[in-house]
């Protein structure tokens, strides 16, 4: 009887979980497409969109996947109160612990995946994206210069009367950037590590002050277009898999790469915290109606990021560690404390 009370259980929480990871996932993603839309789909192939898509994806999945377990656990029990199941099991002598089992075990299949997810698969994503994107914008001048026409990217207006065939060289151009306004008679475009540069000649440059206007004549001035800097170093250890971080710990025993390890295992540790709250809210949300419970297990998730947030500003004023566990602690006590409440009630 049990093992048919939890396989029912379990089938129903697994198509719950694939609707709300792609709905999240679905809204999130379009939230960063319309960010980059206008730099990456214009002449860009279908299969490096198609990898570009991908790897949002997998990147997004730290947090779309917990949430989409919180929400799908929580809907799957809130619907099994409201047709009285959780009552009918409990009187069956079924304990509420027992009951939960099923979600239990697809919370461990999950919390697997999360583990090499939040360890490595999710920041090689990361990485391959800005990479991605990063070439992309610099193509993306090139082939879209053509003369004549302004071309705008990241608040800087470039505008030729001729280039050469190569889209390098080019003739009567127009720069704007800020409160300054380049001109000049010719310019050429150069990548370089940190960028693709535009080195003027003979240029006149006009910038707004407070109550006047600066001008200015240069034989030579360069400024880079768009910077593409991405050299790893300690300011980027968000962007580096656990065996980057651990190695680079055991060089310098940097207190940011202990802090970056251990907010990686409270993350992960998340998962089973965040599920059980779905579970303890699903048993008292019968009355309330199966949305008031997703709607309150959205906000627990967001409460989580805060704190944990707010971890990260104590680590940086203060260097403690330890603080990055409060999100689960807090959450966790809190979940404790609703189940036990339902199970005296």
């Amino acid at each position: 009887m049990l093992k048919r009370i939890d396989l029912y259980i379990f089938r129903n929480i697994v198509p719950s979980f694939l609707a709300s990871f792609i709905i999240i996932s679905a809204v999130m993603i379009i939230g960063d497409l319309i960010k980059i839309y206008s730099i990456l789909f214009e002449g860009t192939s279908l299969e490096l969109i198609l990898k570009i898509l991908l790897h949002i994806l997998l990147f997004l999945s730290i947090f779309t996947v917990p949430m989409a377990l919180t929400i799908s656990i929580n809907y799957v029990y809130s619907d099994m109160s409201y047709h009285s199941e959780i009552t009918a099991l409990r009187s069956a002598g079924i304990s509420p612990l027992r009951i939960y089992f099923p979600a239990f075990m697809f919370t461990v299949l999950v919390f697997v995946f999360l583990s090499y997810d939040h360890f490595y698969l999710a920041y090689k994503s990361k990485m391959f994206y800005w990479r991605e994107l990063r070439e992309s914008i610099g193509d993306k001048l090139y082939i879209a210069l053509k003369p004549n026409e302004f071309y705008e990217v990241n608040g800087k207006v470039l505008w030729v009367n001729s280039l050469s065939p190569d889209h390098k060289k080019l003739n009567g151009v127009f720069f704007s950037f800020g409160n300054k306004v380049f001109v000049s008679k010719k310019a050429y475009l150069e990548d370089t590590p940190t960028g693709t540069l535009i080195r003027f000649f003979n240029v006149k440059m006009f910038a707004k002050g407070i109550n006047s206007t600066e001008l200015g004549s240069f034989g030579e001035y360069d400024m880079v277009f768009f910077n593409r800097k991405f050299n790893l170093n300690k300011s980027d250890v968000g962007y580096w898999t656990l065996d980057r971080i651990l190695k680079d710990y055991r060089k310098t025993h940097s207190i940011a790469d202990l802090f970056e390890i251990n907010k990686r295992i409270s993350l992960v540790l998340s998962t089973f915290v965040l599920s059980f709250i779905g579970f303890s809210f699903g048993l008292i949300s019968a009355r309330a109606g199966k949305s008031a419970g997703v709607v309150l297990n959205i906000f627990i998730f967001f409460l989580f990021y805060i704190l944990l947030m707010f971890s990260q500003s104590i680590f940086k004023s203060d260097h403690i560690i330890w603080p990055v566990y409060l999100p689960n602690l807090i959450i966790g006590f809190f979940g404790l404390y609703v189940f036990y409440s339902k199970v005296k009630a």
